[in-house]
């Protein structure tokens, strides 16, 4: 991910907007590579679910359930599932807000173009 600079506190500049802009573009493959791993992430949930019920001598599928969710293969898929969509959830809110900075230049710098007519 790369630096998030356009976030410093203090007035809205075209800079800053250029700088929330090349994040945005910057990051897209991210973000989508990102979406991508807590969608795989989310899916693993079930084949780790199967595969561990499938592998249990337990005969009734409560039973062979939770057997599945109090397996180390289940905590693991949970985590990487937790880290999927924290390194999303991250992206999309700093996408967000490079996106607000440059909606509040884009304002600005409209009332400023209003006042000089």
């Amino acid at each position: 991910m790369n630096d998030v600079d356009f976030q410093a506190a203090g007035q809205i500049t075209q800079a800053r907007a250029e700088k929330a802009t090349e994040w945005i573009v910057h990051n897209a493959m991210d973000i989508g590579e990102a979406k991508a791993m807590r969608d795989r992430s989310e899916n693993m949930l079930r084949v780790v679910k199967s595969l561990v019920m499938k592998a249990s001598d337990e005969r009734s599928a409560a039973a062979q359930e939770r057997e599945a969710y109090a397996s180390d293969q289940y905590r693991q898929a949970l985590d990487d599932l937790f880290e999927a969509t924290k390194r999303h959830e991250t992206l999309v809110s700093t996408r967000k807000a490079a996106e607000s900075v440059i909606d509040v230049w884009r304002s600005l710098n409209s009332n400023l173009k209003g006042a000089r007519v």
